[in-house]
Parts: C-alpha cells; structure tokens; sequence
C-alpha cells in the first residue's frame, strides 16, 4: 500500500495518517459487500454472516472508542469550539447527548480501569451493547471494593457475555452488586426505587379521546402498582367465556380486557362507597324526547365532558302561522304576538339510540331526562332543605352542565346547589329558587355583595356590587337563541 507522505510534514500539509487509508480499504469493502446480493445466500450461512458482521461491529465501535479517548487526551474539542469531548462527539457523529456522554465514559474506562473489556470488544467477542453493561455494572460497585474484586467482577461478567444478550448480563451484573456489596445493594436501590416510585406517581395522566362513530378513546400513564391493582381487577372478568350454545368465545384479548373494564366501571357505579361530589354517586345522564323514549324511534343525546361543548341553553319561540299553524323557525329573539316563549336545549353531546337509552334507563345510576315536545324539563324535587340529586340533574338540564355564574365553566359535578331565596328566609327547594354554582362562585354570592335572581327567561341572572359595576347592570350568561314552532 502505498501512503503518501506529502512534502512538508513539518507542518502536516498532504499527510495522510495510516489509520485514513486503512478506513478507506474498510469503507471500500464495505461498498463492495453493501452491493453484493443477499438474494442467492444459502440459508446455511445466514448465521455465520451475521455474527461476523456483529463481531466486525464491534472492532469498529472498539476503533471509534478509541478515537475518542485520544481525542479527549489531545483537547481536540477547542478545534470546533465544543465545550466538552462529548460535545465534540455530539457535533461529529449526530449522537444525542445523552448517547455521545456514555460513549465518552466508556472509552475512559476501557483505557483506564476496564482493559479486559476493551480487548474482547477490540476482538469481536463482546459487543458494544454489552460492553456498555459491564462498565456500568463495575461502576455502580462502591469505591471501597478493592481492585481485585473489581476484576474478578469483570472477567465473570465478561465470562458470562459469551452465553447471555445485554438484557440478562444487565441482570447478572445487577446480582453482582447485591453479592459483593449487599449493604449497599440494598440502600441504594431502595432509594432508586422510591425515586422512580416517586416520578411515576407524578407522572400518571389519564385524558380522553375525541369521540366518533361512536368510540372514544382513554390514554392513560400509570405506575406499577396502580396498573397492577386495575389488572387484578379486570382478570377474573377477562378470562374467556365457557363454551356455550353460541359456540367458544371467540373475541380477542383485547376485546375481552375492554369488555371487562367496561363491566368493572357498572360494579364501581354501582357500588355503596362510590365517589361522589356533591353528595351525588357517579351518574351519567341522556336527554331524549318523550315520543323517542316510548317508541324506540330517533336519538338522545349523552351529557358528558366528553365533549368541549355541553347542552347550550335555548329561548324557544312558538309562532301562530296562517290559520293557528305553526309558524317558521328563525333565530330572532324577539317575542311576537301570540307568541310564547318556552325554556329548552340543543344538545351537543355524543348520540346515542332511543333504542339504547331504553337499556340504560334500567338502571338507575342512568337518568333519562325526558323532554316535552316544548323542551321544557319538568320540576323533579320539592320540599327539602338540601336540593336532591335528582333536582341537581334538573338544574344542570336548565342551566348547562357547568357552574352558572357568567363565565365559569367548572363542571357540574364540582358545583353546589344554591338557594336563590335563603332557605332560612323562607326560599324553597325547587327548580325556581336553585342554581348550580362551584365553590368560589357560591361563596362569592354569599360573601361579595352579588345578587342572583331569577330572570323572566326562566333562568338566573347577576346583579354585580357597585364596586364591580357602579350602574349594576343585569348580567346573563350569553347564550344563543333558537326559535321555533312547537
């Protein structure tokens, strides 16, 4: 092979260092093999090809390795400006950080402490995964564990590299540590353990999907062990059916493990100690006309937070057409002759079939909020001191399924019922006197100065203090308006 030199290697001008030629015969070969065809090779040397393209792996990251170490000795790093060699590795190789700073403690320690380890790698017999274990494992030895100990763990983790993959080394060296220093094995990760307990719990999220077509999605993140409780809870109502007049069950893991979660929410609604806000249990609640009720024809609509957009309260107007008829449906908001205004919902939910909100009506955990043909949503409950769950279903029906108070949208089920009219100045619990307000709000109208009352809508308005508004202007949640014919 024939290396030039160049003229002036004082000053290192044309020098070609014979580690560039070796690289460009290895990168030649490398182009050669690359175009060669895999197609006609026997099925017999598919194994030997490829450890042999592991072990020549291996010598390549044992040379870049190396490289490396040299590069930290000489400060190459101030050549690019790097802040460290392992910035330096980052910018010439595109390895991610955290990549680039193992690779550089590694080649420390191969040149320094674990030599043993460098030349089996440098020899194809371990790769650079399981080099990584290694360094890793003698690393997390105490510093008091003699020199000697050190080596005998290395050579019986390189010893057990010749049988075992970079998942089960990475357990051995794990053993080993308990071994040589129990004490310490046992301090050490039983604070790693509480830290990664720790970082699990407060990184649990659970959200839900959009719905469409009906499914819905949860994405949930939990630790171990509330992951372990919720599939203990699920495995006895997961496992397949018995063979039965249909024939074996034959849905897939998936679809039982969703049928299960699906029958472990009923047991949890269903049960005594369920959680509750506001003292009302976990219900859910469809809105569905009458005639669709009875005749299983049409659709409800589900109030859930399972969309942005909850029941958007309307101002129905009932227009006499020609001849006493109904009249056309517009969005004006005036009231003309004759007319009558009716209080109902649109609502925005996700549908569901008549047919189906008949099957949840059993339930009694499920309400159907059945509408007149006006939309109008009757009085459920009178003549106690605290408003019942069922009159709060009814005020969410009336109001939205959010605190009421102007430009609050705390959810319902964080609200409390509030009396228009004190109950201790003679107010009653109904719909007419009630409200839904969260927590701040209700302690607001109690404590701040402002007034709620009930509108000619049919709905609560606010009555800001003089000090929010000098002129106390009438405040009332907008909301669109729908007219139209009964």
């Amino acid at each position: 092979m024939d290396i030039d030199t160049g003229s002036d290697t004082s000053e290192g001008a044309g020098f070609a260092h014979p580690l560039l030629a070796w690289l460009a015969d290895v990168d030649a070969g490398i182009d050669a093999a690359i175009e060669c065809p895999t197609l006609s090779l026997p099925l017999d040397q598919y194994e030997p090809a490829m450890r042999q393209l592991a072990a020549y792996e291996a010598k390549l990251a044992s040379l870049r390795l190396r490289v490396t170490r040299q590069a930290e000795l000489n400060d190459v790093r101030k050549l690019t400006g790097a802040a460290n060699t392992a910035g330096w590795v980052q910018q010439t190789t595109r390895m991610g950080r955290r990549e680039a700073s193992v690779s550089v403690r590694l080649a420390k320690a191969l040149d320094q402490t674990l030599r043993a380890t460098g030349q089996a790698l440098a020899d194809g017999q371990i790769s650079l995964g399981q080099a990584q274990v290694i360094e890793r494992a003698i690393r997390r030895l105490p510093n008091d564990v003699d020199v000697e100990v050190k080596a005998e763990a290395e050579a019986f983790l390189l010893d057990s590299a010749q049988a075992l993959d970079t998942d089960d080394l990475d357990k051995a060296g794990k053993h080993l540590y308990e071994v040589i220093a129990p004490e310490d094995a046992e301090r050490r990760i039983g604070k790693q353990l509480e830290e990664q307990e720790r970082r699990a719990r407060e990184n649990r999220t659970l959200s839900f999907g959009p719905v469409r077509d009906g499914v819905g999605t949860i994405f949930m993140r939990l630790d171990v062990p509330t992951l372990a409780i919720l599939q203990a809870l699920l495995d006895p109502l997961a496992r397949p059916r018995p063979t039965g007049p249909d024939g074996p069950d034959l849905r897939s893991s998936e679809r039982r493990q969703a049928d299960a979660f699906a029958e472990f929410l009923g047991v949890a609604q269903a049960a005594v100690d369920a959680p509750n806000r506001g003292s009302v249990r976990p219900r859910i609640t469809v809105t569905v006309s009458y005639d669709g009720l009875v005749n299983k024809v049409g659709y409800a609509t589900l109030n859930s937070v399972l969309t942005d957009s909850g029941p958007t309260r309307l101002k129905v107007k009932t227009q006499a057409g020609a001849g006493g008829s109904g009249g056309s449906i517009g969005r004006d908001e005036s009231i003309g002759p004759g007319g009558q205004t009716l209080i109902g919902y649109r609502i925005t939910g996700p549908p569901l079939s008549a047919t189906l909100v008949r099957q949840l009506a059993c339930d009694a955990e499920i309400i159907p909020a059945v509408l007149g043909g006006d939309g109008a949503v009757l009085d459920l409950g009178r003549g106690t001191r605290l408003f019942t769950s069922s009159q709060r279903h009814a005020l969410a029906e009336r109001d939205g399924y959010f605190c009421h108070f102007p430009h609050c949208r705390r959810p319902e089920k964080w609200t409390e019922a509030h009396h228009i009219q004190h109950w201790i100045d003679g107010g009653a619990t109904d719909l007419n006197n009630g409200v839904l307000l969260c927590q701040h709000h209700h302690t607001t109208i109690h404590t701040k100065g402002w007034v709620v009352r009930m509108g000619p809508d049919g709905h609560p308005e606010y009555i800001p203090p003089p000090w929010v508004d000098p002129y106390q202007n009438v405040i009332r949640p907008a909301d669109p308006t729908l007219v139209r014919r009964p």
